[in-house]
């Protein structure tokens, strides 16, 4: 059983606030002058808090009492003064305190409203504050009676009054976050501009320990309305929880309207609790650009982004991108809100991660445009790079879509309607170009059923990637017995798919594919019907796979047709009418199979089905490059002798003596590597070195052998292998690049089909690193004799060291107080032309004047020249 009266005193006043506290003057300033709250247990009787309620009457009449009906209930009474008048004070229940009956709209959990782009905001708390009217009546009547169960969970007072551009509407009082918040429902306005705030009050801490205010500002809405142009802009300060990886997270919009053209752009500034500051900006221009009607562009956009890294989308997420859809779609036929587009970038929306994170050392840029061709293809393009610390990625997103007629124009429903995504990717840690392309899913023809399918994707390897050297482009898919690799890209057939009612199904597909080891196309027509009289089906199609080296080839063509149909006593057996022809070679062969009534009729031509004969070496030589080996120089070559460096000649190289290197490679793969004789091939091919073979020739399991070997140039002009304590601090590297199954595999032509187009583990090349010189840890003697000298010729030398100085020389000259050399006297000037017309009568002329005029004009001192001060 406990009451507690808390009186305490404070001084904060309204000057104090962020942004608008410049704005008010002292006659005019609003101070906070203490604090007063009273809270009784359930415990208490009615009588005992009446009876505590009647000590505090006796006091100055400021101070909350004790509510009679609901105990358990803490009041506070804010004390303020305005103009140098004590003001009515403004009571509130804390937070967390039950809402009266009839006032849960003013619990503390209401939640805040949405900061719009234009208008003034009154604030997070302003939408749990009461009425005007019950605000001003709650401010002019004195401290709640004790069975008042009315007090809100934040009370305002009406001020509607102005300090220069400053308006304070409300003033209002509440508890949160264990502090006693001060608020302000305010605008700022300057003619056509008004700036509202959102969130703007005091914070003062009730720990007892430091009641120094503390400024908050939550948001800021901007509004600019003077015709033809206008502005609105939001900008919020966000919470951060504890477990969020941010201090500081400020996010914002802007749109500027006139009436040919609007701007819109959003952006994000976060600091992290690592130290790390990121932040984003990305703006999007609309306008009637004019241009010739082949294209016409309508938009342009672009984007900016420090210590933050931007998620590429894959090609199914390319059309619903926001940095390509832009603002001015973003909401699907509704007004789009551009903070909605903030968040999903920096959040994510369905379970996807965002678009736009925070990533230290990384920057990224985006540059688009939306245009129209011939009026009729919508297109959007958007072109980015993000360079980073451990990669770099540059790509390319666009969007083209065409309705036939377009529904814009008014002419009625399309009857047709294309729409084309594509993704150009090229990542530098994967060292891969990925470019992808897809019609999206409601694509169609004649009628909306008639779904329109397909998609193409084109993959490159590079040196450094996870499969150097590998390749793949398809449009629609694979042959049927083809397994690509897992790192092969899967696209959609290309083709069209009907469904009319419930009875009639027409689908179409085709494919065509080209990897290292086969190219291969097809398609396919299948036409159902299925009625309740009768059943139907066409199949119609063909499938052609082409391998290389040896060349071999299979075709495969079939036509079929089914039926049954609906008798008295139930379906009817299947009957069938069909072909299927294929064919291979070399040598040419094939087989045809004749279907009747469910009879199949095989008839066999030519060569039986069989892999291509091996080829000799003299034809397998002409798959090679006509150069097998190469030696190219890769570090240390002579800057002058750059550009004339050899590429696998006889000739010398250049190298300077700060270290060489150079590698080797060999279009032959080997299985193992030797420099002067010594296998070089170490753990870098593991344990078990792989064979090579040769699969156009039918070799396997060959031993073959890439040798090197350095030698020097001895006194007497012939050549000798270099000692082995002479390379001993040479560095050797093994280069092993996959190599492709179709030239090098194990096996017969069928094998092009394999999982993997590549065979690893064989040697294609080294890199030879000849170390810098490194001078002795102590000095060497040397022989008297291995020194030389070349004597001076015969001839007059160019100074006697015997004579005496001659010629011009300084005279001294004394001014106040000073002295310097004064060098322009006309005596010495004719010394000097003396001295000029003997040099050029030895063959030495110069362009020199005697007088120093040009020096005197065109000296520039930093400061005045030394001169001698006399003691």
């Amino acid at each position: 059983m406990f009451a507690l009266l808390v009186d305490a005193r404070l001084a904060a006043k309204l000057s104090d606030l962020p942004l608008v506290g410049d704005h008010i003057s002292p006659d005019h300033d609003l101070g906070i002058t203490g604090v007063k709250a009273v809270i009784a247990s359930d415990a208490l009787t009615a009588d005992q808090v009446k009876a505590l309620n009647e000590q505090i009457s006796r006091l100055d009449g400021t101070h909350p009492r004790f509510p009679e009906e609901t105990r358990g209930r803490a009041l506070v009474a804010l004390d303020y003064e305005w103009g140098g008048e004590q003001r009515t004070p403004l009571m509130f229940r804390l937070a967390g305190a039950k809402p009266a009956e009839g006032h849960e709209n003013e619990a503390d959990e209401a939640p805040a409203p949405k900061l719009l782009n234009t208008g003034s905001a009154a604030g997070a708390w302003a939408a749990s504050a009461t009425a005007d009217d019950q605000a001003a009546a709650t401010a002019a009547a004195p401290p709640a009676a004790p069975d008042d169960p009315a007090a809100p969970a934040a009370a305002w007072v009406t001020l509607d009054r102005s300090f220069g551009p400053l308006y304070l509407r409300r003033l209002g009082a509440s508890y949160q976050d264990e502090k006693l918040w001060v608020l302000c429902d305010a605008t700022v306005h300057a003619g056509p501009l008004e700036l509202g705030v959102d969130g703007l009050g005091l914070g003062i801490a009730l720990d007892g320990k430091d009641f120094t205010p503390s400024g908050r500002l939550d948001g800021l809405s901007l509004s600019f309305r003077k015709p033809p142009l206008e502005i609105s802009g939001a900008f919020v300060n966000k919470p951060v929880t504890a477990d969020s990886p941010y201090d500081r997270l400020i996010e914002g919009s802007a749109l500027i309207k006139t009436p040919s053209a609007s701007f819109g752009a959003i952006g994000a500034y976060e600091h992290l609790k690592s130290g790390t500051r990121s932040m984003f900006l990305y703006a999007e221009l609309g306008a009637a650009f004019g241009g010739p009607p082949v294209f016409r562009v309508t938009g342009v956009k672009a984007g900016f982004g420090y210590n933050s890294s931007l998620r590429v989308p894959a090609i199914d997420q390319v059309a619903g991108f926001p940095l390509l859809r832009g603002l001015a779609e973003a909401g699907d036929g509704t007004p789009a809100e551009p903070l909605d587009v903030l968040k999903e970038l920096t959040e994510g929306t369905d379970g996807t991660p965002a678009w736009v994170t925070p990533h230290e050392g990384s920057t990224w840029l985006a540059l688009g445009l939306n245009a129209d061709i011939f009026e009729i293809v919508h297109c959007k393009a958007l072109a980015f790079a993000e360079f980073g610390p451990d990669d770099l990625v540059v790509g390319l997103l666009g969007s083209a879509k065409a309705q036939f007629p377009d529904p814009a124009k008014g002419l009625g429903e399309p009857y047709a309607s294309v729409e084309l995504d594509i993704s150009a990717v090229y990542r530098r840690s994967a060292d891969m170009l990925a470019v992808d392309a897809r019609l999206a899913p409601d694509s169609f023809l004649l009628d909306r059923s008639v779904h329109l399918t397909g998609g193409a994707a084109l993959r490159l390897w590079f040196g450094a990637g996870d499969h150097p050297g590998d390749f793949v482009f398809t449009i629609g898919g694979y042959h049927p017995r083809y397994a690509p690799p897992g790192h092969y890209p899967q696209a959609d057939p290309v083709g069209v798919d009907w469904t009319y009612g419930s009875e009639l199904t027409v689908k179409g597909t085709s494919y065509f594919a080209l990897t290292p080891s086969a190219v291969m196309a097809g398609g396919r027509l299948d036409l159902r019907y299925d009625g309740s009289w009768a059943k139907a089906r066409v199949d119609v199609g063909f499938d052609a796979l082409v391998e290389w080296a040896p060349f071999h080839y299979e075709v495969d063509v079939w036509a079929e047709v089914t039926a049954q149909v609906w008798l008295l006593f139930g379906w009817s057996g299947e009957a069938s009418l069909g072909a299927r022809l294929s064919v291979w070679g070399p040598s040419f062969g094939g087989t045809a199979h004749v279907k009747v009534l469910g009879i199949s009729i095989p008839i066999d031509f030519g060569e039986p089905k069989a892999g291509p004969a091996p080829i000799g070496w003299e034809q397998f030589r002409t798959l090679l490059p006509q150069l097998p080996l190469t030696l190219t120089p890769v570090d240390g070559l002579h800057p002058d002798h750059a550009a004339q460096a050899p590429q696998g000649g006889s000739d010398a190289w250049t190298a300077t003596a700060d270290g060489f290197a150079f590698t080797v490679g060999s279009a032959f793969p080997a299985s193992a590597l030797k420099v002067n004789g010594v296998d070089e091939t170490g753990s870098a091919m593991g344990d078990s070195p792989a064979k090579v073979g040769i699969r156009p020739m039918g070799k396997t399991g060959l031993d073959v052998t890439l040798s090197v070997t350095v030698e020097e140039e001895t006194e007497d002009g012939h050549w000798r292998q270099l000692p082995a304590d002479r390379r001993q601090d040479w560095d050797v590297s093994v280069h092993s690049t996959p190599q492709p199954t179709a030239l090098w595999g194990a096996g017969k032509a069928d094998d092009a089909l394999s999982a993997d187009p590549f065979v690893r583990g064989l040697v294609s090349g080294a890199r030879i690193a000849v170390p810098a010189p490194r001078l002795p840890e102590a000095a060497t003697s040397s022989r008297s004799g291995r020194l030389d000298h070349a004597p001076l010729p015969e001839g007059t030398l160019p100074l006697d060291p015997d004579e005496a100085p001659a010629g011009a020389r300084g005279e001294r000259e004394e001014t106040a107080g000073t002295s310097a050399l004064r060098v322009g006297t006309p005596e010495q000037t004719a010394l000097r032309k003396a001295a000029l017309a003997a040099l050029a009568t030895a063959g030495f002329p110069l362009d020199a004047a005697p007088e120093l005029d040009r020096y005197a004009r065109e000296a520039a001192f930093s400061s005045p020249p030394l001169r001698l001060v006399h003691s």
